[in-house]
């Protein structure tokens, strides 16, 4: 079994706390990773259908538009891939225009981000994008202190820029509000644990250039541990991944629409 094998790969007991479907995802995710550290595209797509195919047959559904959407584009990589090296912005354009077409699923794999950094290596990829790259946030409620600085690295790690919010260079804005909440957690050998609840809720994102407005979003991740601090800190680091990611796929769909 395509399941068993994945599974195989994974130290027992590491994603006992995930449901049958993560487990199935998290496993996958492992073997995908496994072959794209090798550059083996063909490999990676063959992963990803594979999972779709063991997702479909075991009920699944909650995965099937994220497992298509990264199939749809691994698809266009494993054509394009002749260009990445000799001409990366006519790779990344076509990758993208894909990845464009899903700006509203959740990919398991970082391929978008990835692909959009290499995009922005380029001349081309940066006046391409110019019009909705540079992003700020007005908080809709006031947030603790560092937070902001957090979710900062992550979208400039996805390949966007910074912008204070009312600056003239400023070509996104995200209207958001922030909510972490501790709770009660399971006992441990470190003691008892905490266990954080973050959610960032994005309710629009207005791009300038275009005159338009996107529907907005929301992430939430929660973490646990001893220690109430770092579990908010985890929480918030994968709220902030989950947004950028989010947030690059929601411009990309603004950016390509035809």
């Amino acid at each position: 079994m395509i399941l068993a094998f994945f599974v195989g790969m994974v130290h027992a007991g590491l994603l006992d706390a995930l449901s049958d479907s993560d487990r199935h995802l998290e496993a996958c995710k492992l073997a995908a990773s496994d072959a794209e550290d090798k550059g083996d595209v063909a490999r990676v797509q063959g992963v990803w259908k594979a999972c779709l195919g063991e997702a479909t047959r075991l009920g699944y559904l909650d995965l099937e538009t994220s497992l298509k959407a990264e199939i749809s584009v691994g698809l266009e990589r494993v054509e394009a891939d002749s260009l990445r090296e000799k001409d990366p912005h006519r790779w990344a354009l076509r990758v993208l225009e894909v990845a464009a077409e899903w700006s509203t699923a959740d990919f398991p794999s970082d391929v978008v981000r990835r692909t959009f950094r290499t995009w922005m290596g380029t001349d081309e990829g940066r006046a391409y994008v110019d019009p909705v790259r540079a992003v700020s946030i007005v908080w809709e409620a006031p947030i603790a202190p560092g937070v902001e600085e957090v979710i900062r690295r992550y979208i400039e790690d996805a390949g966007l820029k910074w912008a204070a919010p009312g600056s003239p260079t400023t070509d996104c804005t995200v209207f958001a509000r922030l909510d972490a909440r501790p709770e009660g957690g399971a006992s441990s050998a470190q003691g008892q644990l905490v266990v954080v609840r973050t959610t960032l809720e994005v309710s629009r994102v207005r791009i300038r250039a275009r005159d338009v407005t996107l529907k907005g979003f929301s992430a939430t991740a929660s973490a646990e541990s001893p220690d109430q601090a770092e579990a908010a800190d985890r929480a918030l680091r994968s709220v902030a991944d989950a947004t950028a990611q989010r947030l690059l796929l929601r411009l990309l769909g603004a950016l390509f629409e035809r």
